[in-house]
């Protein structure tokens, strides 16, 4: 598995030169590939290197090539849409041809405009369990103080846990999550926090004074911390939690549905990727799996008979026309997740045949249950 190593550095003259020439090129590049109709690295290198060599003559060849690989790995992440630019500030990509790190010294050598230069690293002392790990990449940015350098190390994964139960999550818009076992994470504070800054912009945006325009540059990036600090600390807890395997549903593709322009800008600023990562790699530290399971079906499936049909829920109140289960519609979507993650470990299909006593046919929930429902 790879972890990342965030630190800062200085604004080096040399490696925002080099960060602006990388960037250029790399847009040089992507005019190139709409020009030829090409996604070839051969054919561009052809077509490309010996007029760069000419109008960057100080750039080394091997970060052209780094550059030209960029490019196309950016077109072909973006669908070959034609609007793709780098910008000139964003972070440029060293391969270990022209970087070299040494964790243990604290020292970098990049290879830039000005040759091969070395840098001190000044590592957190949280970072030192990495320093037996391979160096794979080092990424460089410009920021509005300092540069952020970035380095990508790869290690052998930690002993797998002695859990073996399955967490089902169900992510939502009203309630964040909602997890197989009971725990409802609400999502009120968030929507407080997204209506402050959004009426904030709005009001001082209308205004458009210098004062406004200083406030509004002061507010950039709080939202985003905020939603960050959420995660993260979400992400934590669950990742803590005696299971050794938890169940999220796949929602890729999600916001290509549009349902309203009110929807779809709540569904635009959820961010579930963010949380999904964050438990990855949280979870993958303390041994534990992440799957993704098929979201078809879950919030109309009866997690107890395993009966689909559209009338079993109603908003966030779930009852099974068949076998009349009563149950907070999330949470009855978050135990199909769960019970999905079996599935896929033990490697079987998923049935949908009832199985169920004449006792349980009847449909009471117990008091934990009926707290969530409100009734």
């Amino acid at each position: 598995m790879q972890r990342t190593i965030s630190l800062t550095f200085p604004k080096y003259a040399e490696l925002c030169e080099t960060i602006h020439e990388y960037n250029t090129i790399v847009n040089d590049h992507l005019s190139a590939c709409f020009a030829l109709r090409t996604l070839s690295k051969n054919t561009l290198h052809h077509s490309l290197y010996k007029l760069i060599r000419e109008k960057h003559p100080r750039f080394p060849s091997a970060l052209i090539q780094c550059a030209r690989d960029n490019a196309v790995e950016m077109l072909k992440g973006n669908r070959k849409n034609m609007k793709t630019q780098k910008l000139l500030d964003s972070s440029i990509r060293f391969d270990l041809r022209t970087a070299k790190v040494f964790l243990e010294s604290g020292e970098l050598q990049l290879t830039t405009v000005e040759g091969r230069k070395k840098y001190a690293l000044n590592i957190p002392p949280y970072f030192q369990k990495y320093f037996s790990w391979k160096v794979k990449a080092v990424t460089v940015g410009v920021q509005k103080k300092c540069l952020t350098v970035k380095i990508i190390v790869e290690g052998t994964r930690t002993v797998p846990c002695s859990y073996q139960e399955v967490l089902g999550i169900d992510l939502g818009m009203k309630e964040f999550a909602v997890l197989s076992d009971g725990h409802v994470i609400s999502s009120k504070e968030i929507h407080r926090v997204k209506r402050k800054y959004a009426h904030l912009r709005k009001e001082l945006q209308a205004k458009g004074t210098r004062s406004a325009k200083r406030k509004l540059r002061s507010l950039a990036g709080r939202e985003r911390r905020f939603m960050l600090h959420f995660n993260h600390s979400l992400a934590k807890k669950i990742a803590t939690l005696p299971y050794g395997t938890f169940a999220l549903e796949d929602l890729k593709g999600i916001r290509k549905q549009r349902r309203g322009k009110a929807f779809n800008r709540r569904r635009s600023n959820w961010a579930y990727f963010q949380f999904r990562r964050l438990l990855t790699y949280k979870a993958q530290e303390r041994g534990k799996n992440i799957l993704l399971v098929s979201p078809s079906y879950t919030s109309q499936t009866c997690s107890r008979c395993l009966s689909i049909h559209k009338q079993n829920r109603n908003g966030s109140i779930f009852q099974c026309k068949q076998c009349g289960f009563l149950c907070h519609a999330d949470l009855n979507a978050s135990v199909n997740i769960s019970q999905r993650g079996y599935d896929i470990l033990l490697g079987q299909a998923a049935v949908n045949q009832p199985h169920i006593s004449d006792d349980e046919s009847r449909g009471c929930t117990s008091p934990e249950i009926m707290k969530i429902l409100e009734v």
